[in-house]
């Protein structure tokens, strides 16, 4: 809870305390105490953001409030118990979902935060059930700047949110808002969201590589995407396709069915990050703008979580300006599974088993397709590796929403469907292994992370290197592993 948030709970307590067990007038003391917690309520809203959470707090105010005024005897003591009953509930939901702390970052530098609309003039949107009209892209944009004062960025937008997370918009980060980008010229990396994820959902890697110098833009697939506000203030919302991660909804889809659907979102998905690529270039070549010759494009990187891990490294396939790609706890499909990837890559993965061996076997068609098509993912990134070499890192106790900010949302990990070590923890050994990668790969600089037969890390248990298959590499006019 924050300051004033504590500060109203505190001054609530002495005059329902006085309720329930002195059973006397109000003593001036108890009534200016009442007092200010009512009047803290307005500062409160304008200055840290009323939230869900606190409402049954709002109301234990209010009923002590009334009580100061109007109630005596009994009435005054059965008000105080449902206030008291409130107080309690309020703190439990602060407790169980908090206005969460992202990690603190390390890097030499400030971050800033914006957000970009860019429409395409060459693609019409094929989603289903969205509108007529040019498919849209939005992203957000991390990066280094010298500012340490001003406005901080909303972790969410209001419209970007549902009832349950309609709190993360009153929240803010780290990151200042529209800040002026540092002097120099910095490395690029695209981020590319979950299926039904968000641009924002690893906010705690993207203010952490952008505080080491690099301009870490997070894109928005609309229609793909759980929710976005598009530029004209319309939502599209992702939320009722069809879950590619669930493979127990219904109807159940055959393994063709979801490659094929895997694809064509895929498709759509490298066409966006090609788009944001176009507008960053002229971007930077422009004479004004806030990132007017602030990008080094020479040096881009790719990186997601899940399907966007794949959609990264198909990126990096089908795109010379992407120079290296990471897939975080995802496979390999598509294009780039049959092939493999001839540049730099790294698979960063939770040990925690996806399906039970043998699952292929199964007569239920769900359990099946779903094993069958994590093999098939996984023999596609074990080829790569093989060929073109590569970097993975397997990481004991952290599962697949150690990789967003979902761990933070709440010390319960029942909530957050995190693994067993903390998210803080978790976070440090998944930014340092994801730092090195982009260190190493983007601005030339050898990470001994990288090349340590013995990790820094306990929590680590598998960490391989594969080198270049010369005669693989020979075929290929990309460039190798460095």
């Amino acid at each position: 809870m924050r300051t004033l948030e504590w500060l109203m709970v505190v001054l609530t307590v002495p005059g329902l305390a006085w309720m329930l067990l002195a059973r006397r007038p109000w003593p001036l003391w108890v009534c200016v105490s009442a007092i200010l917690a009512g009047l803290l309520l307005p500062f409160h809203a304008f200055f840290e953001g009323s939230h869900w959470q606190m409402a049954p707090i709002y109301l234990a105010i209010a009923l002590l409030l009334y009580s100061a005024v109007r109630s005596a005897g009994k009435e005054a003591r059965i008000v105080a118990s449902v206030a008291v009953f409130l107080l309690v509930a309020g703190l439990g939901l602060c407790l169980a979902l908090p206005m969460f702390h992202l990690p603190k970052t390390t890097g030499s530098y400030q971050v800033g935060s914006q957000t970009m609309y860019f429409v395409d003039p060459n693609r019409q949107e094929n989603h289903p059930h969205a509108p007529h009209g040019n498919r849209e892209v939005v992203v957000q944009i991390w990066y280094p700047t010298t500012s340490t004062s001003g406005p901080h960025a909303a972790y969410r937008l209001w419209k970007e949110c549902d009832l349950r997370s309609s709190y993360q918009a009153v929240l803010r980060t780290d990151s200042l808002q529209d800040a002026p980008v540092a002097s120099g010229r910095f490395p690029v990396i695209l981020f590319n969201h979950a299926w039904r994820g968000f641009r924002n959902r690893s906010t705690y890697i993207m203010q952490e590589l952008a505080s080491h110098g690099f301009v870490v833009v997070g894109i928005s697939h609309p229609y793909n995407a759980a929710i976005v506000q598009l530029h004209d203030g319309q939502v599209a919302d992702g939320r009722s396709q069809v879950d590619l991660g669930n493979f127990y909804q219904k109807p159940a889809l055959t393994l063709e069915q979801r490659l094929d659907l895997a694809n064509s979102e895929m498709n759509v998905e490298t066409d966006d990050d090609k788009l944001v690529l176009d507008r960053l270039s002229a971007a930077n070549d422009s004479q004004s703008g806030p990132f007017a010759g602030r990008l080094d494009l020479a040096h881009v990187g790719a990186f997601g979580h899940s399907f966007g891990g794949n959609v990264s490294a198909e990126l990096a396939r089908d795109d010379s300006r992407v120079g290296s790609a990471i897939v975080l706890d995802g496979v390999l499909h598509g294009a780039v599974g049959e092939t493999g990837l001839f540049k730099p890559l790294f698979r960063i993965q939770a040990e925690t088993p996806d399906v039970a061996p043998g699952s292929e076997n199964s007569p239920i068609l769900s359990t099946r397709v779903h094993a069958e098509m994590g093999k098939l993912g996984e023999g596609n990134l074990a080829n790569s590796f093989l060929r073109y070499g590569g970097y993975q890192v397997v990481i004991r106790g952290i599962d697949h929403e150690n990789f967003t900010d979902k761990g933070f949302f709440s010390p319960f990990h029942q909530l957050t469907g995190i693994g067993e070590i903390p998210q803080a923890r978790a976070a440090v050994i998944i930014d340092s292994y994801i730092l090195a990668f982009f260190e190493q790969t983007l601005k030339n600089q050898p990470q001994p992370l990288l090349s340590e037969e013995k990790p820094p890390f306990p929590e680590v248990v598998r960490f391989q290197v594969w080198r270049p298959n010369a005669s693989s590499l020979a075929g290929s006019t990309a460039p190798s592993m460095k």
